[in-house]
């Protein structure tokens, strides 16, 4: 008779044990249906990004990376910030907890807050260049370190130049244009000369594909990039 109560306990015991792993597969499943989700809003985040605006701040050009709406990195000459956005009555601020701010303000304007600097009024260069119609321009080019910009007026034949981060500026009036690129003199007699080939051309420091290379020579000075046709 004391056989019986020995049994019972046994098979009490194995169907215990039979049990308990199958709750563990539930657990961990549910485990798994909540993590899943988690890595989309990056990847999300990675796939929007990547898009960039040139600025002319005062006396600087400010290559600014938007990565959504989410982060910004902002790049002035060998200086580059990574910034987070933050709350802002209109537009969109990023700031990098530093004391320095990018803050964007419709879809060609800018205030740029430097810690220990006054702030600056910024303009994207693809909103004034030229004419002031980025589609009216016959060729633009941009290149880094120093950062320069040259473009070539399509309405009205002109070569407007920035160089070494925007401080020094020329303008051709009407430069002499040849097959592979344009030449003159500025109005303080500066030798310009803005030459291109057709090649494919990458950005150093962006990998933003051009369609042509380009060599900007101030003077006895040169200056390599890349650049564009049409105003693109």
């Amino acid at each position: 008779m004391r056989v019986i109560p020995s049994l019972l306990a046994a098979s009490l015991g194995l169907a215990l044990s039979a049990c308990q792993p199958a709750q563990t597969p539930a657990a961990g499943g549910a485990a798994d249906a909540v993590a899943t989700p988690a890595p989309a809003p990056v990847a999300a985040a990675v796939d929007g990004g990547g898009n960039e605006t040139l600025y002319r701040c005062g006396d600087l050009d400010v290559r600014a990376t938007f990565d959504g709406e989410d982060a910004a990195t902002v790049v002035i000459g060998e200086r580059r910030f990574a910034m987070s956005s933050e709350r802002a009555a209109s537009g969109a601020k990023y700031a990098d907890g530093k004391g320095n701010s990018f803050w964007t303000r419709g879809s060609d304007e800018a205030l740029l807050s430097l810690k220990g600097e006054a702030d600056r009024e910024c303009a994207a260069v693809e909103a004034t260049e030229g004419d002031g119609s980025a589609g009216n321009a016959a060729f633009r080019a941009t290149g880094n370190e120093p950062g320069w910009l040259a473009v070539v007026d399509g309405d009205a034949p002109g070569l407007q130049v920035d160089v070494d981060y925007g401080e020094r500026r020329f303008q051709v009036a009407k430069p002499t244009e040849g097959a592979d690129g344009w030449v003159g003199k500025a109005a303080d007699g500066t030798d310009i000369k803005l030459s291109f080939q057709r090649t494919t051309c990458q950005d150093d420091m962006s990998g933003e594909a051009f369609e042509a290379k380009a060599m900007l020579t101030v003077g006895t000075r040169q200056y390599h990039g890349c650049g564009n046709f049409g105003g693109k």
